[in-house]
Order: structure tokens, then C-alpha cells, then sequence
């Protein structure tokens, strides 16, 4: 590949992740690389859940996209499977934007012990003409903040690569009297360097989600 093809290459791949800047992660472990991003056979390191109370929060917008382009779907009963097994106990969340009435994701989360959080997609007319509403930024930031001041958990992780998203609710917990230790779970390659554990004083550890809780995309 010349050296014009890598810049291009590298451009596009920024493009597809919404413009974060890509993180590279070197597991100890076994890996496989796709597109020269390398993922992890087991999702780790989770030891920081051992006897933990930990609240779970996933943007599975941002999941199931930065998997996608990876050539992979989550599947969220085995990643809620392998963070049960190891906390005290474990409360999962799923944010996600839906046609209203859909109960498609509401289902499928509920089947497999999380609690969804749908967020309705609204279509609105706007002078430059017809807009699709459909982030669930908002109801992840505001939930966050409700479950976490109403519960006891003394471990956060916060399912997504997004730098904004996450940097802005682990601000906001941090707020709030309790303590409580916050960690990331997320991509490799779709992940925000403002996330990075040894450098964000809000973050205790970054969890890279592993092919365990993946699957290969059907041909």
C-alpha cells in the first residue's frame, strides 16, 4: 500500500467513527485483526467488577455501530453474562433510539436480562427541510444521573467510545456525593482518546470489548 493509500485509508476510517480520534489497543491477550485494528478474544481486563455493585449503562448505538464497521454484532447476552458472573450484582441499561411502537430492541433487551430505554425517533420539518431526530445522548445523561443517585452501586461503566458522551456523565457522577469508581467499556479503533484511563481523572479503568461478546456479521 503507497503512502497516499494509508493517508486516505486512515482519513476514511475517522470519517466512519464520527471523527474521533482512533485508539489502538495492544491486548496481552490473544487477538485477531481486522483492518489493522486489533480485537481482543475475551473482553477485559474485568477485574475491576469482583465483588463490585455495578450499574451498566450502554449506548447501543454507538456499540453496535463501531462493531458493524468492524464486520461484527454485539451480542448482549454474552456480554451480560460475563459481567454478571463476576460483580456482586449487576444492573444492565440499554439506551437506544426506536420508531415509536416498535417493540423490536424492547423485546430482544428484556429476553436477554437487560432493561431497555428507548428513546422515540422523532421526524420534524425544519427550514432546510425534513430532520431525523434520533440520539439518545439526552436520555443516557439524564438516566445516569437518576439511577446512580437512587441506587448503591460503587462502579459505573459507561458502554461507549463517544469522548463527549461519556466524558460528560462521568463528570456529572463524579459530581454527586457519593463516590464511586467509573470504567469505560468500548471498541478498539472506535474509541475516543479523551477516554484513556491513565489520563482521565474520572475514569479507573477502559474495558475493551472482546470477540466473546461478538459475532461475525452473516454474508
Amino acid at each position: 500500500m503507497t503512502e497516499l493509500s494509508k493517508a486516505v485509508s486512515k482519513i476514511t476510517d475517522l470519517i466512519v467513527s464520527g471523527g474521533q480520534a482512533l485508539r489502538l489497543v495492544e491486548p496481552k491477550h490473544g487477538f485477531t485483526s481486522v483492518r489493522g485494528i486489533h480485537i481482543a478474544e475475551k473482553t477485559g481486563p474485568l477485574a475491576i467488577l469482583n465483588g463490585r455493585k455495578v450499574l451498566v449503562l450502554v449506548d447501543v448505538e454507538n456499540l453496535n455501530h463501531s462493531a458493524y464497521r468492524l464486520g461484527f454484532k454485539v451480542s448482549y447476552q454474552m456480554l451480560g453474562d460475563r459481567l454478571r458472573n463476576l460483580a456482586k450484582y449487576c444492573t444492565l441499561h440499554a439506551f437506544f433510539s426506536c420508531n415509536q411502537g416498535d417493540e423490536g430492541w424492547n423485546q430482544y433487551f428484556i429476553r436477554r436480562g437487560w432493561i431497555p430505554h428507548p428513546n422515540d425517533i422523532e421526524i420534524i420539518n425544519t427550514y432546510h427541510g425534513i430532520n431525523r431526530l434520533a440520539n439518545s445522548d439526552s436520555l443516557i445523561i439524564f438516566t445516569a444521573g437518576m439511577l446512580a443517585s437512587r441506587g448503591n452501586s460503587d462502579l459505573v461503566i459507561i458502554a461507549s467510545g463517544d469522548g463527549q458522551l461519556v466524558c460528560d456523565i462521568a463528570k456529572g457522577l463524579c459530581s454527586l456525593p457519593k463516590e464511586r469508581h467509573i470504567a469505560t467499556l468500548s471498541l478498539a479503533g472506535s474509541t475516543s482518546r479523551r477516554l484513556d484511563a491513565t489520563k482521565n481523572a474520572h475514569i479507573l479503568e477502559n474495558i475493551e470489548l472482546g470477540q466473546d461478546c461478538l459475532r461475525p456479521i452473516a454474508a
